[in-house]
């Protein structure tokens, strides 16, 4: 028997009474005074706080050196992309300050205001845009440079280690915040003002809390702190099963999207890779994991509806079946996270807290990386206009990962057993981390617990780990896991195989490519042409657009069915041109693969008139067109073309025309004109018309232009002074006209007879002027002229 303090009990007579001793007086204690010292207080040193402070500086210039590198990197892509010209390298001073700000979630805002007389205006613009790259490269910066820090002055209690930390966060914050609102982009003049900055509150509670749990890590492993204890090795195992899903998937997305940027052709764009990596990573995640990235309040913040929003995943039309390697990849990710979790548990039976821990841990970091990821817009001004916008991944994705967390779970007690032996020893000891976990027996009670007061702590044997696997359930699971990957990896190869080989797009970057070469008999094979043969006309593999197509870029494609509409823009002659190309899937190849083909490349079309002409030479081939005296319309494939309408004899020429064609619609008029022969025969006929006339010994004969005015004249003899000059030239309806250019004169002599009787007849000369006109009719080779009837 004990007493309450743990001693013996001397046993007593019942018979004899115990002796009382009088209790000695005792004088009352003094509580003690709490210290006056805030160095004791806090637990430090003027020498340990201002390494810590300088900690915190340090930190924030590593960040600040990434934001300035991110800042180079952006110039040098703008530079890259012919749009950096009005760059203003300003931004290499502030612009580093403004992205580690916007990093912790600071948003950037942009303020503009306007105090005139007349008029007044203010608005601001704010964007949160999380650059996850130098987050991490911040907080990494602070735990490995706290772990110095504390290693070369180590703190002596958890006080001091969390002040050290403090500190360390509000020098890290401080110089942030000052960079941030000082050296800000602003511009004044009068009463206008402009300026941008991210030195929000945002990044003052973020950057606190952030800065000081990472420095508080460096300083203190999260294991020794008491309260560690109380949380289960279930919890801690799907935390560095997680840590391994993440790693093992980053390790997977990055080259695979540096790769895609070289075969898309943006190769521009790999300069960026680094600083949008983290973005990279949650965006991609989120897809692989069959979750979805969510644009919510674009019909608020465009003054629409203010319910609409979309979503992106994996399912959705127009996605590029590239993005399918991304499920490949969180496949494999979560093979690795399940060994992880089998090995941390082997030494124990895996219990219901395992499936729970897995799914809340994943959930956990779910919930993280959709508060980190999502990027928000917002607007308002004076006018009372305003709007918001966000993107990231859909709240639900927390759930989503959640229940890739159970399936890792799953993972890890069937197939990780077997998976575990194929892998690497060092891969798996190091993405483990700790021994397996050790099975914790009940406190001792009673006499028990006496027993082991007396003789310390009892060493509990560890649980006897399960019977391992026999080979042939072994060979099973290896089977079942094999034909597994084997399905996933089929399915996705299958789907990027399509988007590759057989997709729509490819469709359309051979056609293209037919257009830019002027291969005509390659484009029309790929495209199927719902045309009459009438409009066919320069549809033919002679007469393809000649060249001019350059900086063919293949842009969305969206899929509905078995219709794909694929989005083209390219330059022709140097003028940017854009259109849709809508296919039909035709069938399959080999069972699985798709064929497509061209069922609307929307052509561009051209419109003629050529008043006279029976064709056309387009591109140096005669082609046979009806109806250009009235004018028609003909489709054509992008290109230029050298267009001169043809008659039916080389009396009428035109003059050619070119065009560069895309989408839209060309009009081209063309006007006739006589040909030298055609000229010299109307002149020929209307003179020798001339001369019959001039022949005649008439005062005015008919249909003729020469005519006088005399009366009665006898002896009539006309002469042709000066001939006359002709011109041709289109009646505008498909017919010719001869005029006279330059007028000819003639002289007509006669006797005149006298108003006198018996006197003789008198002289009579007169010059009149001479001019003809008429129709000229063509047929083949022959050419008649019809003067006309007035004379």
């Amino acid at each position: 028997m004990t007493d309450d303090d743990g001693t013996a009990a001397s046993p007593t007579s019942p018979s004899t009474p115990p002796t009382t001793t009088p209790p000695t007086a005792t004088p009352p204690s003094t509580p003690p005074q709490p210290s006056s010292d805030i160095w004791t207080t806090l637990d430090v040193t003027p020498t340990g706080l201002v390494s810590a402070l300088r900690v915190g500086a340090m930190a924030y210039a590593v960040a600040w050196v990434a934001g300035l590198a991110t800042t180079l990197l952006a110039i040098g892509v703008a530079q890259l992309e012919d749009a950096g010209a009005d760059v203003s390298y300003w931004w290499l001073l502030t612009a580093p300050g403004q992205i580690v700000a916007m990093a912790f979630r600071s948003p950037a805002v942009l303020s503009a205001s306007s105090g005139g007389d007349d008029y007044a205006f203010t608005g601001t613009f704010a964007t949160t845009a999380p650059i996850l790259t130098i987050l991490a490269i911040a907080l990494v910066a602070v735990f490995r440079l706290s772990r110095r820090d504390e290693s070369a002055s180590p703190t002596t209690s958890t006080t001091g280690a969390v002040s050290l930390a403090a500190a360390t966060a509000v020098s890290f914050v401080a110089i942030g915040w000052l960079l941030a609102f000082v050296l800000k982009v602003s511009y004044s003049e009068g009463g206008d003002g402009t300026s941008i900055g991210a030195g929000r509150i945002e990044l003052v509670l973020f950057g606190l809390l952030g800065v000081t749990v990472t420095a508080l890590l460096g300083r203190r492993a999260w294991s020794t702190w008491p309260s560690a204890a109380s949380i289960p090795l279930a919890a801690r195992g799907a935390w560095r099963g997680v840590l391994t899903h993440l790693v093992v998937f980053s390790a997977l997305t990055i080259p695979a999207a540096v790769i895609w940027l070289v075969i898309e052709g943006d190769a521009s764009l790999l300069i960026a890779v680094p600083a949008a990596a983290g973005n990279v990573v949650v965006y991609a995640l989120t897809l692989g994991h069959l979750g979805a990235l969510r644009f919510a309040g674009a019909g608020e913040f465009l003054g629409e509806s203010e319910g609409d929003s979309d979503h992106l995943w994996l399912f959705s039309d127009g996605v590029d079946a590239i993005f399918w390697l991304l499920l490949a990849f969180a496949v494999v990710a979560t093979l690795a996270a399940s060994v992880v979790l089998h090995e941390r548990g082997k030494a124990a039976p895996r219990t219901t807290s395992h499936w729970v821990w897995a799914a809340v841990v994943y959930g956990l970091v779910g919930g993280a990386l959709t508060f980190l990821g999502t990027a928000s817009t917002g607007v308002g001004s004076s006018f009372g206009a305003s709007g918001s916008a966000s993107f990231g991944p859909a709240i639900w994705f927390v759930l989503v990962l959640a229940a890739w967390g159970a399936l890792a779970e799953l993972l890890a007690r069937t197939v990780a057993p077997a998976l575990a032996g194929a892998l690497p020893p060092a891969w798996v000891e190091r993405a483990v981390g700790k021994p397996a976990e050790i099975a914790v027996a009940p406190a001792p009670t009673g006499t028990a617990a006496t027993a082991q007061a007396s003789t310390g702590p009892a060493v509990v044997p560890p649980t006897a780990p399960a019977a391992p696997l026999d080979p042939r359930t072994r060979k099973i699971l290896v089977g079942i896991a094999g034909l597994a990957v084997l399905a996933v990896v089929a399915v996705v190869g299958v789907s990027v195989a399509n988007g590759f080989f057989f997709g729509p797009e490819k469709q359309v970057k051979e056609y293209f490519a037919a257009l830019e070469a002027g291969d005509g008999e390659k484009a029309l094979d790929l495209a199927r042409l719902d045309f009459s043969d009438d409009e066919r006309a320069l549809l033919t593999a002679d007469v393809i657009g000649e060249g001019g197509i350059t900086d063919v870029e293949i842009g969305d494609v969206e899929t509905r069915g078995d219709l794909a509409e694929v989005t083209v823009d390219y330059q022709l002659d140097g003028a940017d041109q854009s259109q849709d190309v809508t296919l039909r899937k035709s069938g399959s190849r080999f069972v699985v693969f798709d064929e497509w083909e061209l069922v609307d490349p929307e052509l561009g079309s051209v419109s003629l008139t050529a008043p006279g002409a029976t064709g056309l030479t387009v591109n140096g081939e005669q082609v046979d067109v009806s109806g250009l005296d009235d004018g028609v319309t003909l489709p054509v494939f992008p290109g230029r073309y050298d267009i001169e309408p043809v008659g039916d004899s080389d009396l009428i020429v035109y003059e050619p025309q070119d065009a560069s064609i895309g989408t839209d619609d060309e009009y081209l008029d063309f006007e006739a004109a006589p040909s030298d022969a055609l000229v010299t025969e109307v002149t020929t006929q209307a003179s020798a018309y001339l001369d019959e006339c001039i022949s005649r010994r008439e005062a005015d004969p008919d249909g003729c232009p020469n005519e006088t005015y005399g009366f009665d004249l006898e002896d009539v003899k006309w002469t042709l002074s000066d001939p006359p000059t002709y011109a041709v030239e289109s009646d505008f309806s498909g017919g010719w006209r001869f005029t006279t250019s330059v007028q000819g004169s003639a002289t007509v002599t006669a006797k005149a007879p006298s108003f006198i009787d018996g006197e003789p007849a008198e002289d009579y000369k007169d010059t009149v002027p001479i001019d003809l006109s008429g129709t000229v009719s063509i047929d083949g080779g022959t050419v008649t002229i019809k003067v006309d009837d007035y004379y």
